[in-house]
């Protein structure tokens, strides 16, 4: 943990001071007592992995916090925000300046989870949203208040202790501003803002010219400059220009290298109470639309990166669909497999020669017992090596609680992102897509806001994302037909959204003795109308191979020419792998 100290006469900080809780604990204490007298002492209540206070070394805490500038909430906005009675209260001066502390059950190690409860916090009680981010510090227990020659006392304390869920009635922010967008904004000039939304009020006035603001008050004043702004009209690049114009003269968070994040911050607080009615002046935008002449169209040359040429692109959304006992899984984990070996699945081909691509496959269908069962009878296609690079390359999540895209705000969905971080995955296997883009995939605006947040993984983390995806059954009577489009189970914006879409369906001559599957494109970039191949599905070992073309009843032996060489080449038997099938 981290004890910064400051010296009240001249502002200068003294960072260095770090110290491993609990089992520094007695150091802790006597740090806190013996620079009280001359300085002030502040304390982080988030952990570190190192001896740094900056969020990426961020470790955990055990508690959540806010910080109250004067605002104290009562207990009956406390119940109908849904936040949970503080564990400790804390005064850090005059009366009115609290902070809070809500002890955890158990040590939080999720850095996404702790900041969104801690913001979900600031947001509903009206608190500091300076003081919501992992490294943040605040005035510790026996520590001096130099500037209002004030104790920090606790005012209150209990035995209360919390789960992560128990936050979850508290609402969550809804961000109008970030700060990709300001940085793809012209920040207009502050004074020219000014004349162009007046007249204001004298209050409002008499804030903005206000040359300095005494410590304790500066960011109670930033947060009405940004209210007062909000309700005169400006939108959200304007109101920015102002918050730095006026904290230039004030300094509360000017020197800070992530003064942005602030001042976003402010924005986002303030809009909760006075939503922005739409751009009044489109030229503040610093760029316009992006388009093309005629020529330039005809002359674009497509730079798309391929992981399979044609069929599955880098960032793409793939789904792999058919109805239950099709082997949809059994072909998605073996072609993530081989993906992960460098090696050739069925006519798929990386377009990477030897690369071996990291796998992250969700399995949300099957819990690890299951998978358990399932990879043992795959594991018999793999050599000893393969199996090793298979450990390393493959990782497999399989647990009771499921990933739920459309609940980005979710503490498993923050692990989750927390897991992509760190893994850094090429290629995202989710099995299945019924529980994982909505609670009902025929409810357009939960299906929406999954695939905004898939956008948002794949363009952060780079990885490619394929889906297991059920489709509906054939009506009966009407006898066989070829997969299409109109089978995918769901709202029709999840073919839309999708860059390849495979089927996975039984041949009509398919029998128990002869497992055999129509494997067909129904969308994807260079292959043909329903154009692929057919394959024998091996349940016993888990995989699928290509039957040798005398094998075939004479329906399936007429395939597209670009497919024949392919075909070849799938059935020289290499004495390698199952994946020289």
């Amino acid at each position: 943990m981290h004890l910064p100290l400051k010296n009240p006469e001249t502002d200068e900080y003294s960072y260095n001071h770090f110290f491993k809780w609990p089992f520094e604990r007695e150091q802790v204490i006597e740090h806190i007592d013996r620079y009280s007298g001359n300085f002030e002492v502040y304390c982080t209540p988030g952990m570190f992995t190192s001896q740094s206070s900056n969020v990426i070394d961020s470790h955990g805490s055990y508690v959540a916090w806010a910080d109250f500038d004067g605002n104290v909430p009562s207990l009956e906005d406390m119940s109908e925000m849904g936040v949970p009675h503080p564990t400790l209260r804390v005064q850090s001066s005059l009366p009115g300046r609290e902070h809070w502390y809500w002890r955890y059950n158990q040590f939080n190690t999720d850095v996404a989870s702790i900041q969104g409860i801690n913001k979900a916090i600031a947001y509903a009680l009206q608190a500091d949203i300076g003081a919501w981010d992992a490294g943040h510090s605040l005035r510790p227990v026996g520590s001096q208040n130099h500037k209002n020659s004030a104790p920090v006392v606790i005012l209150s304390a209990n035995s209360y202790s919390y789960a992560v869920e128990d936050f979850a009635t508290v609402p969550v922010p809804q961000l109008s501003y970030d700060l990709e967008q300001f940085h793809r904004e012209q920040i207009p000039n502050p004074v020219k803002t000014m004349l162009k939304h007046g007249p204001w009020p004298d209050d409002a006035q008499d804030l903005f010219t206000k040359y300095k603001m005494e410590k304790g008050l500066r960011s109670s004043a930033l947060t009405r400059v940004a209210y007062t702004c909000c309700e005169q009209g400006l939108d959200n690049s304007e109101v920015y220009s102002m918050l730095q114009w006026i904290d230039k003269r004030w300094g509360k968070f000017r020197d800070r290298t992530d003064k942005e994040r602030y001042y976003v911050d402010l924005i986002n607080f303030a809009r909760q109470k006075h939503p922005y009615q739409g751009i009044k002046d489109v030229t503040i935008l610093a760029d316009e639309i992006q388009t093309f002449n005629f020529m330039e169209v005809l002359e674009f040359t497509d730079n798309t990166e391929w992981i399979i040429n044609g069929l599955l692109p880098k960032k793409g959304t793939g789904f792999l669909v058919g109805r239950s006992g099709t082997g949809k899984t059994t072909m998605g984990i073996g072609l993530a497999a081989a993906l992960a070996l460098g090696r050739e699945y069925l006519e798929w081909k990386s377009s990477e020669e030897d690369q071996k691509y990291k796998i992250l496959f969700l399995s949300l269908e099957m819990l690890v017992e299951h998978v358990n069962d399932f990879f043992r009878k795959l594991a018999l296609n793999f050599s000893p090596d393969e199996l090793k690079t298979l450990a390393e390359n493959f990782h497999t999540y399989a647990q009771p609680e499921k990933i739920k895209l459309y609940q980005p705000t979710s503490v498993l969905m923050g692990k989750f992102l927390r897991k992509l971080e760190n893994m850094k995955p090429d290629i995202l296997l989710i099995d299945s897509a019924s529980y994982s883009l909505a609670s009902n995939l025929s409810n357009q605006e939960e299906v929406t806001k999954s695939m905004e947040v898939l956008d948002m993984i794949k363009d952060k983390y780079g990885c490619t994302v394929l889906f297991i995806h059920h489709t509906r059954k054939d009506p009966p009577g009407h006898g066989y037909r070829e997969a299409d489009l109109d089978d995918m189970f769901g709202s029709a914006f999840i073919a839309a959204a999708a860059s390849t879409i495979i089927s996975l369906k039984q041949h009509k001559d398919y029998s128990d003795s002869n497992r055999m599957m129509n494997v067909r494109y129904l969308k994807s970039r260079h292959s043909g109308d329903n154009s692929g191949f057919t394959a024998i599905m091996d349940g016993e070992r888990r995989v699928f191979r290509r039957p040798a073309m005398g094998a075939l009843p004479a329906s399936t032996k007429a395939v597209p020419e670009q497919k024949k060489e392919a075909e070849k080449q799938s059935t020289v038997d290499t004495g390698k792998s199952f994946f020289s099938y």
